[in-house]
């Protein structure tokens, strides 16, 4: 392993387990304090040692030296993660039991879900140490992102969710907090008092939703849902729908994924391609940060996001862009600003397993599918294979352990259907660009999405017709750590074993791969 990465790892691992401890121990503080105190024993250790040994081999010192180095980073990750969860604010929910009034001001697009939308709203009589709400209400009217409301109802703290049954629960109320909302109401009496957007962000959030509609005008239902989905994260799918793309171990393609990021940079890129190359690079920064803050953060997003600046700080600088350092950059970045996420954000944890798997796994997996299975005339299908299955076996215990289900034909759904997704991702994003040029040409394109996106649909209903499509399998905590163990030692033993017979280069450049996932 390189020993920069390796250092680099040491830090963010204590730092995560910083913020694990800064959670849930009564004693944070004084681990924060025996982390400082390591700190200087090992740095005053770290600093004798070098100075008593005299050794003119540099490899032997950098072997006498690696050791302490990298407790020393960790302690400081540790103590950062530790400092890091009590500086954050605590906030409260807003809740009344009884039936209440207040005015608020919707901070989200509306989702559709089946017959009725849902948006969330921040009050206007609290400051910001409240909680949002998040409102569920009839599909009509529609409500806008900016809009001034006068809410009546209420307001209570979300209910416990049962995934697996009755044997064990979903913590809903602590996911909702990682997205900044406290409490809910359901079917409140809602009089709309202004309909202006007054900032930049709130006037970003129509503009996507008038994008969306754009979409639904020339793409035909369901596939329009869908459309909208992958390309803005517009979370109006069917519950049936939804549950089919589940069942077929498809649902992490109809929500924003990083290939939404690769467009941005990509068209960028190709429409500026004639001003010089620092410019493009600024201008496509831009475009980036300007469509997160339109689409909204979403934790798959963010993580790419951070991977492509990464990327592009490399093409700027000249150096090599390592995906596995981006990687563990990005998660740093994310637990710093948000480390109660860390615990209790599913689509983080997610993100970066399935990310996990493309960057530590997929190289290995590569080298053994070569060397039992060569497909030298269909590479193309390979590296499919060898990304869905990464992305799999990374996920799999997880998903099995929080919500208590597995797909049992999810790798054959996805190597059927990912080859197709960037197509209808770029057919989709064509669609918006060619409603502002020609009807025709958008009708034409939005033709084909429809097409395409229905061929989507049909193959994730063959596969949940399949028989045990979808099954119910309960695993423990104990149980998810000891599958990820064996799946590590599995991995291991394939780069160990194949180490000496190629010549493999872990410090490639995955872009193509990690940033769309």
């Amino acid at each position: 392993m390189n020993t920069t990465h390796a250092k680099t790892l040491t830090f963010v691992i204590g730092v995560c387990l910083g913020v694990v401890v800064g959670e849930v121990s009564m004693s944070a503080s004084e681990v924060a304090v025996f982390a400082v105190v390591l700190i200087l024993i090992q740095t005053g250790l770290y600093f004798w040692e070098r100075k008593r040994e005299q050794v003119s081999n540099n490899e032997v010192v950098a072997h006498l030296f690696s050791f302490p180095l990298i407790t020393i980073l960790f302690s400081l990750g540790l103590f950062l993660g530790i400092v890091r969860v009590q500086l954050v604010e605590p906030k409260t929910s807003f809740v009344c039991e009884s039936i209440c009034t207040f005015d608020a001001k919707i901070i989200s697009s509306s989702e559709t879900k089946n017959d009725y939308q849902i948006f969330n709203v921040h009050t206007l009589s609290s400051g910001s140490d409240i909680l949002d709400v998040q409102v569920s209400a009839p599909l009509y009217p529609k409500y806008q992102i900016g809009e001034t409301l006068k809410i009546s109802g209420k307001v209570n703290i979300p209910d416990v969710i049962y995934p697996h049954g009755d044997t064990k629960a979903f913590d809903y109320e602590s996911y909702l907090r990682t997205k900044n909302i406290g409490s809910e109401i359901s079917y409140p009496k809602i009089e709309v008092i202004n309909i202006e957007a007054h900032t930049f962000g709130e006037s970003l959030g129509r503009w996507k939703e008038n994008l969306i509609l754009r979409i639904d005008k020339y793409v035909s239902p369901p596939a329009s849902s869908l459309a909208g989905g992958m390309l803005f994260g517009a979370s109006s799918v069917s519950k049936d729908l939804l549950q089919t793309f589940r069942v077929a171990g498809l649902s992490h393609i109809i929500v924003l994924s990083g290939f939404n990021i690769v467009i941005v940079i990509v068209a960028i890129l190709f429409v500026l391609s004639f001003l010089p190359l620092l410019l493009r690079i600024i201008l496509a920064s831009v475009s980036v940060i300007i469509f997160v803050m339109m689409v909204g953060a979403e934790p798959s997003v963010i993580r790419a996001t951070l991977m492509a600046f990464i990327a592009l700080l490399a093409m700027i600088t000249g150096r090599e862009y390592v995906a596995r350092q981006a990687f563990i950059i990005s998660l740093f970045v994310i637990v710093m600003y948000e480390p109660y996420s860390l615990l209790n954000s599913v689509s983080i944890h997610l993100s970066f397993l399935a990310t996990m798997g493309l960057v530590y796994m997929s190289e290995p997996i590569k080298i053994f599918l070569q060397k039992y299975f060569p497909l030298e005339k269909t590479s193309s299908l390979r590296e499919i294979f060898v990304t869905t299955i990464s992305a799999y076996l990374a996920t799999l215990p997880y998903i099995m352990y929080t919500f208590g289900t597995m797909s049992v034909y999810a790798l054959l759904a996805n190597i059927l259907v990912l080859p197709f997704i960037p197509i209808a991702m770029l057919v989709s994003f064509l669609i918006v660009v060619g409603s502002y040029l020609s009807n025709t040409l958008a009708s034409l394109f939005g033709f084909v999405d429809t097409l395409l996106i229905n061929f989507l649909i049909w193959i994730a209903r063959g596969i949940e017709s399949l028989p045990f499509s979808s099954f119910t399998l309960t695993i423990s905590f104990a149980v998810m750590c000891t599958m990820y163990v064996l799946i590590f030692l599995f991995i291991k033993y394939i780069f160990f074993k194949n180490k000496n017979e190629t010549n493999v280069t872990y410090d490639k450049d995955y872009i193509s791969d990690v940033i769309p996932y």
